[in-house]
């Protein structure tokens, strides 16, 4: 943990997770990414509407079983509604834990930089190769970053677009984003609402 001050409006903000590679301010939402122990200003948030959430940055309690500290969300817009993926620290490890509109699933593998063959073409319905994975897409649309919360594990700036896969490999749910930047393959668990416990 490592306590530094918004370079915007001065206020005091703790980097809480040596993962995190975004930090939003709490008091103004200014957008830093954060290096090498120092925060750089990239923008502004908008502050997320206040929906009502099993969670709030700095929950903790247990998924599964194993204890988790929610440290912060991206709230994303596909046009026809909303989805949050909060990133957890899971056990003293990396996870995200995604809300689809009170559908919940825990990601807790993360495979950066993996090549994806030519997205336009993809249809929902199709198996391709992600890496070396066989997966079978189910859905595919373009969400846009509305506005996010805390500590982040991966640099995005608001207004970003992103087009996303829902997948299916091995019996393990898989999600796909791909942004200008990069392509981020996340393999989870659907989980249930009673499977998440809030202290």
């Amino acid at each position: 943990m490592s306590v530094t001050n918004c370079t915007s409006c001065g206020a005091a903000v703790t980097i809480k997770n040596r993962f995190s590679k975004i930090l939003v301010c709490e008091y103004c939402g200014t957008h830093h990414r954060i290096k090498d122990g120092s925060i750089d200003i990239i923008g502004k948030f908008a502050k997320l509407a206040d929906f009502p959430s099993l969670l709030k940055p700095g929950s903790t309690g247990t998924i599964l079983g194993s204890p988790f500290t929610a440290l912060g969300r991206i709230r994303y817009n596909y046009g026809g509604g909303f989805f949050d993926e909060w990133f957890v620290d899971l056990d003293g490890d990396k996870g995200w834990l995604t809300d689809d509109e009170g559908s919940w699933s825990l990601y807790n593998d993360l495979y950066e930089a993996v090549d994806i063959p030519d997205i336009g073409q993809v249809k929902a319905g199709q198996n391709i190769m992600v890496g070396d994975k066989k997966v079978m897409i189910k859905e595919k649309g373009k969400a846009v970053v509305e506005g996010a919360e805390g500590e982040l594990y991966f640099y995005v700036e608001p207004g970003s677009e992103i087009i996303y896969f829902d997948a299916v490999s091995e019996g393990r749910k898989i999600a796909i984003e791909i942004s200008d930047n990069e392509v981020e393959v996340f393999s989870g668990r659907p989980v249930l609402k009673r499977d998440i416990i809030v202290n």
